[in-house]
């Protein structure tokens, strides 16, 4: 028997790995465990709020440097995807009282780097100003766009308009900061002190999150970020684009002046930006298939029974859950656009792997390899950077989406609300453009957006309308409206 960590693996006919659990079961495994998260006795705090990770024999906090600004950026993002698949809105308030506290948290105004988020932490207080790597009272601007987007993305779920102020403040600061860059130099250095001002560390190649966070705000009707944002994307084409130098992403590594690391979050994440965006990109697909393939040469194991499993970076060079998983979403979007059959055969056997994580009681490990990463568990890779990804390769490859229940799997724009009864779905959006993908146990027999009856169509067009695609009964709806119902 072979097992990865407490499940014995599973194989096809063809001895390809299978999931232990179908992907739905994880994503309900590790959000069950969050939502009911061990509190700190000496505080009163769930352990998310103060610890980057627990062990789990027994099951304790680890005295390890905190992440808040990342983790609960990413936090945000597993709401933005996972309220609207399951419409359980208990995640929202854990969301809020992260968001809130980081702001109560940040940096003071007579800082040089003023009023913006903490990258990292002491554990154990809930109080952030710094720690290890970064140093006390230093930042990391990309995580400062990072969270200063989840802001954003939060206000368009709630319409309070405090988190656009939060979000905008912090791309203000970006803004002021901003540097032309250079081969060495990102156009926000990787790390700061905020209260002098000081470079620690010049480099990162983690730029496409305040390119997001411009988008963001320029999508709102502030232009005055258009150029910046434009001469942030003009630099990753010149620079990480061209000599992948993908580094400076995680917090805890030690300072690395040469450059020398590499990761493949950032890589992944840009890929993830131009696929998503590749009416912008009249070469989307060499761009996006490099940086996949890129990933797979230099961070990539040997296959597992036909699994990809993925070293989160040099500099910790360990097979990750999150990572694989963030690799496998990735190959699962681009064979979506493209119909490449050995991107969606890597797709699979890297999620079914990054499946193997999770255990029945919502604990799920960061990796494999021991004393230390199969029984050690981040709030990141763990969940808030695990559980996207299960949803969005649901969403690339539907047929993986539970069968027996109704699931919104994609979203173009922030949902605001969204309820599910038998046979009739019921949501609204923060903006009127853009498509949904859900898919249903039913037959749709009418479906309204703003109250105006859509048209089934062959083909999803610009044109308001709705589809329905194999797997039976997955739709993707264009209701160019805000509020929409689907009844069977």
């Amino acid at each position: 028997m072979i097992f990865i960590n407490a499940h014995e693996v599973v194989l096809d006919k063809q001895e390809r790995l299978k999931a232990w659990t179908d992907y739905g079961h994880v994503v309900d495994l590790a959000m069950n465990f969050i939502k009911n998260c061990p509190i700190d006795p000496a505080n009163g705090l769930p352990w998310y709020l103060q610890y980057s990770c627990f062990w789990t024999d027994p099951i304790r906090p680890v005295d390890w440097p905190d992440n808040p600004a990342g983790k609960f950026a990413w936090a945000t993002t597993t709401l933005l995807k996972y309220y609207p698949y399951s419409g359980d809105a208990v995640f929202m308030k854990i969301v809020a009282d992260m968001l809130d506290r980081l702001w109560e948290n940040r940096t003071p105004d007579g800082f040089a780097w003023n009023g913006i988020p903490y990258a990292s932490a002491h554990p154990g207080t809930g109080v952030y100003y710094g720690a290890r790597a970064d140093g006390e009272y230093a930042t990391e601007p990309d995580k400062v766009a990072q969270v200063g987007r989840a802001y954003l993305d939060f206000y368009k779920m709630t319409d309070n308009r405090q988190y656009l102020q939060m979000g905008e403040h912090c791309a203000d600061v970006l803004l002021a900061k901003l540097r032309p860059g250079d081969v060495d130099h990102s156009p926000l250095p990787f790390r700061v002190n905020a209260r002098d001002g000081l470079v620690i560390e010049e480099y990162t190649a983690h730029m496409i999150s305040v390119v997001r966070l411009f988008d963001s705000l320029i999508d709102l009707g502030k232009t005055r970020f258009q150029i910046a944002r434009d001469q942030v994307w003009d630099w990753i084409g010149r620079y990480p684009l061209q000599n992948n130098c993908w580094k400076g992403y995680f917090e805890d590594i030690r300072l690395d002046p040469e450059n020398e690391n590499r990761d493949q979050l950032s890589p992944l994440e840009t890929a993830r930006y131009i696929l998503e965006h590749r009416e912008d990109h009249g070469d989307w697909k060499r761009l996006a298939s490099a940086l996949i393939l890129w990933v797979r040469e230099t961070l990539g194991s040997q296959p597992f029974f036909a699994a990809i499993p993925i070293h989160e970076q040099k500099f910790c060079n360990y097979w990750m859950g999150s990572h694989t998983a963030r690799f496998a979403n990735l190959c699962a979007l681009f064979s979506e656009h493209t119909g490449e059959a050995m991107f969606q055969e890597w797709a699979v056997g890297s999620l079914n792997w990054a499946s193997y994580m999770a255990n029945e009681d919502g604990i799920v490990t960061v990796g494999v390899d021991r004393p230390d990463y199969y029984n050690q568990c981040w709030f990141t890779d763990g969940y808030f950077d695990y559980v996207p990804h299960f949803i969005d390769g649901m969403a690339s490859m539907p047929d993986f989406a539970p069968e027996n229940e109704d699931h919104m799997l994609r979203s173009a724009s922030v949902v605001q609300h969204i309820k599910y009864q038998p046979r009739d779905i019921r949501y609204k959006t923060f903006e009127s453009t853009g498509a949904q993908r859900l898919r249903l146990t039913f037959q749709p027999e009418r479906i309204t957006a703003n109250g105006c009856l859509l048209e089934q169509k062959q083909e999803l067009g610009n044109d308001r309308g709705w589809v329905m695609s194999k797997p039976s009964y997955v739709i993707d709806i264009q209701p160019g409206a805000e509020e929409v119902w689907i009844q069977g």
